[in-house]
């Protein structure tokens, strides 16, 4: 619990207006988009500067007040819930893109910078920074270093970890350091900027990202493909990526998910398993890309295949993919979703597909299954809801189980959203020994235990 010096003190740091203990703020910065129970800060900061967060950090690590970096809010395991109170760092203020280097293909910008917001700077220049998270309208470019977000890019274009170059990181005591390089390519040292992207505010706060760009595609298509079975669908993904494709996204969607977005999107999609495709290239590349699709859909009982060229139509299609999320939440009114976010090798994919809707049927609760099937990262959300806890137990120990399966097929609990509070109890398992490792890097850079205490590592 702060004490009324900790919030002058952090008055004098930042400015009286930049500090808040009203109780909206604090409730607005208890919980992100996951199923966790709110936990309330002590109070939410907004630094607009470098210096600004070292000074925090170099007070809180005195006087061992936790540390919990806020970016969009938009996580789903429970990665910015101040579990033990403590200090809200409110990133969003420090949102200015700094510097382009058109030429070199490198962007500067602070972490507040939504991700969407970037790109449409980056449009008019010609070029686009592609991990493409579902949340791409509110997720910051911090929050997505912090976990090493990325999408339904990522099967062509890789993570944020495959973009940023150079980060400028606060440390817990408040020294500014700056990791990486400018150059593409480095033997120079320990590779720390990998070591911060995905750390969750575990391991300090980064203040500056450079990002490496690339070359907006000369030419889009989006290809919907519908199966009748699960298995022709997702024996078709896993032909795609065996035999030489090169989709720029591969996304699944069941058919409890195609009905939801039809639903809530006005959408007129047949509804069956269903994969979209996405090619970026020149016109002869795409079209040649798109007949090999075609036979290997149709070698798996394709029922339908259709192409969109235009903005407007791919922009259509990709809304049901891009926002299933929120419609399965809108089509449950008052419900909670148990969101599960694992990665298997490729040719799991279709076994850990059945294994989610047999599990579904057997506990005789709805799960939806999604997903960027191309690089083998599904999402599930289980339907529940808190004013029926043995629903909500099931959905939670349901949801437990694809996690576990997953790791049975070689898989890690963690795709694309992070481990956060809600997945640390399966990293033992996933990661034995090595563990320890990473529990002794939190101790040397973080000996206090201030920054974002209770994420990644288990209790025990």
């Amino acid at each position: 619990m702060l004490a009324q010096e900790d919030i002058r003190a952090l008055e004098e740091i930042v400015g009286k207006e930049n500090v808040s203990v009203r109780e909206a703020d604090l409730v607005a910065h208890s919980i992100d988009e996951s199923w966790m129970e709110p936990h309330l800060p002590d109070v939410v900061v907004w630094p607009v500067s470098t210096e600004q967060v070292s000074a925090i950090l170099r007070y809180a690590n005195e006087r061992e007040l936790p540390i919990v970096p806020w970016s969009g809010g938009s996580s789903l395991e429970g990665n910015p819930v101040p579990v033990y109170g403590g200090i809200a760092l409110a990133m969003y203020r420090m949102n200015k893109v700094l510097e382009l280097r058109e030429e070199d293909l490198q962007v500067v910008v602070q972490p507040g910078v939504v991700y969407a917001e970037l790109n449409k700077q980056l449009r008019r220049r010609g070029m686009f920074f592609p991990p493409a998270p579902g949340s791409s309208e509110v997720a910051t470019i911090g929050g997505m270093v912090a976990n090493n977000s990325s999408g339904m890019r990522a099967v062509k274009y890789g993570v944020t970890r495959d973009y940023v170059l150079k980060l400028q990181v606060v440390l817990p005591g408040g020294m500014v350091i700056e990791a990486g390089s400018l150059a593409k390519k480095t033997t120079s040292g320990y590779d720390l900027v990998r070591l911060f992207v995905g750390s969750e505010g575990t391991l300090g706060v980064v203040t500056e990202v450079t990002l490496r760009l690339i070359g907006l595609p000369e030419n889009v298509a989006v290809v919907v493909a519908v199966f009748d079975t699960l298995e022709d669908a997702t024996n078709a993904v896993y032909e795609c990526v065996r035999y030489g494709l090169d989709p720029s996204a591969l996304e699944f969607l069941d058919e409890l998910t195609v009905r939801a977005t039809n639903e809530q999107q006005g959408l007129s999609l047949r509804i069956k398993p269903t994969i979209f495709v996405e090619f970026h290239g020149n016109e002869a590349g795409i079209a040649e890309q798109i007949e090999y699709l075609r036979e290997l859909c149709e070698d798996n009982n394709c029922l339908d295949f259709q192409m969109a060229v235009t903005e407007e139509e791919r922009e259509r299609l990709w809304a049901a993919r891009r926002d299933a999320h929120d419609s399965i939440k809108l089509s449950h009114p008052g419900c909670t979703m148990i969101a599960g976010d694992i990665c298997v090798p490729i040719s799991k994919f279709g076994e850990m597909v059945s294994f989610v809707h047999e599990l579904s049927e057997r506990e005789g609760i709805i799960i939806y299954a999604f997903g960027h099937a191309g690089d083998g990262n599904l999402h599930t959300e289980a339907i529940a809801w808190r004013d029926r806890p043995e629903i909500f137990q099931k959905a939670v120990r349901a949801t437990e189980k694809i996690v576990e399966h997953a790791l049975d097929l070689g898989g890690t609990v963690a795709g694309e959203h992070g481990v956060g509070w809600i997945k640390r109890e399966f990293m033992v398992r996933e990661h034995g020994p090595s563990l320890e490792v990473m529990r002794a890097i939190k101790r040397a850079l973080d000996p206090k235990g201030i920054m974002n205490p209770g994420k990644i590592f288990p209790s025990n």
